[in-house]
């Protein structure tokens, strides 16, 4: 293994930190201006869930590609690419009310990318510490996220009317602040450009990484990823129909995406003290948990308790799927295995949003939505449980000794 990139000292960690805050800043234009725009274009509420789909989508395919880059040139140029990608995606969106809704699609589709670049940031900061405090590393580089998460959304309107002031359409306004947002994250991240070469020659691939070594966290990713959102997507015009203003509806969801971030130094403690396998295992039971709050309903304090608790459960999935990835894939096949799994929170994110969402929620509702959610976690859980046992059981087996010769000398 190569050291001397990780006995770097943590003020590393802090630039990195600086460019999650500041490239976290972007994400809300798809995920928050995105539905608005929509709705703008076409006259319709309903073409709001295509701009989302249109942002996982983007997410999804910016994956493999940010591993190729990184593979080839280096750990940084990897989300540094998807943030300039994002910053063009962006631009396009700001011209989408003239140009129509193919035009912001095809934008969103690469502002997804800008999703990718940032949150590939957890992988960097395990390179740049040594491993015990890897964990801690990951848990702060997700923490940043919150602060840029949290505060694009209320930077909607302060931001609608320089847009405004500039001739453009108010809903506009987040995306011209991604524009600028993106780029600088990117110069700040080619600041760290020794944390992660490019990946060296593959020779041999240890069995341990095969199979369903390095398949079970990318399901624990691709789970956790599902289930959020799914919810995410879906709350918002359940709170609304329940007689919520958009102001309030706002609070929840800024309460929601706290609960996503903040909470990942504790995720990265208990990775640390137990290993990130058991905390997977109870990352899936936490959101079996928090759905039931979904299915059996109860009014605001059900609601409350819903989006907090599917936040913190996400980040359980999140922090211990990427442990347990970076665990079992050998350093020079790393760069692949995280462009894999960013793939599978896309792919999945987008099933839960363009697939599973409409057709649930039209059929019973939130409570139907969320009970689909919890039996996807619980056959999760059982997955990682059977998996856990047979280790247990091959290690439990003992040497079976290789047979001696009849004619072979006695000792």
């Amino acid at each position: 293994m190569n050291t001397s990139k990780r006995t770097r000292m943590p003020g590393t960690v802090l630039l990195l930190c600086l460019s999650q805050i500041v490239g976290s800043l972007g994400l809300a234009a798809g995920a928050t201006a995105g539905p608005l725009l929509a709705e703008l274009i076409t006259g319709s509420a309903a073409y709001g869930p295509t701009a989302m789909g249109a942002l996982v989508t983007g997410s999804a395919l910016a994956g493999p590609a940010a591993g190729t880059i990184m593979r080839r040139l280096g750990r940084v140029w990897g989300p540094a690419a998807c943030n300039l990608c994002a910053t063009v995606g962006a631009a396009v969106v700001v011209f989408s009310v003239d140009w129509g809704l193919a035009s912001l699609l095809a934008g969103t589709v690469l502002l997804g990318a800008g999703t990718t670049g940032v949150m590939l940031g957890r992988y960097l900061a395990t390179d740049l510490v040594d491993e015990r405090r890897a964990p801690q590393a990951m848990g702060l580089a997700v923490a940043a996220v919150t602060v840029g998460a949290v505060l694009g959304p209320v930077l909607l309107g302060p931001t609608g009317a320089l847009a405004e002031a500039a001739g453009l359409p108010p809903q506009t306004g987040l995306h011209l602040l991604a524009v600028v947002v993106f780029p600088l994250a990117s110069l700040i991240l080619l600041r760290l450009r020794g944390g992660g070469g490019p990946e060296a020659p593959a020779t041999d691939t240890p069995a341990a990484v095969r199979g369903p070594g390095r398949l079970l966290p990318l399901l624990v990713l691709g789970t956790g990823n599902l289930s959020m959102v799914a919810i995410m997507g879906s709350v918002p015009n359940h709170l609304q129909h329940s007689g919520w203003d958009l102001q309030a509806v706002g609070m929840f969801a800024a309460l929601h995406i706290g609960a996503m971030f903040a909470f990942a130094p504790v995720s990265a403690a208990l990775c640390r003290r137990f290993g990130p396998r058991p905390v997977a295992r109870v990352a899936a039971l936490c959101m079996t948990g928090s759905l039931a709050f979904g299915v059996l309903g109860g009014g605001v304090g059900s609601d409350l308790a819903l989006l907090a608790l599917v936040g913190v459960s996400w980040n359980l999935h999140l922090v211990s799927g990427s442990m347990w990835l970076v665990e079992v894939t050998p350093e020079p096949l790393r760069h692949r295995a995280e462009g894999l799994g960013e793939l599978a929170m896309g792919a999945a994110a987008a099933a839960g949003s363009l697939g599973l969402a409409g057709p649930l929620l039209s059929l019973g509702g939130l409570p139907l939505l969320c009970l689909a959610m919890a039996a996807v976690n619980v056959a999760t859980a059982v997955a990682l449980s059977a998996r856990s046992r047979s280790r247990s059981r091959s290690r439990r087996v003992p040497a079976v000794p290789a047979p001696v010769p009849a004619d072979s000398p006695k000792p």
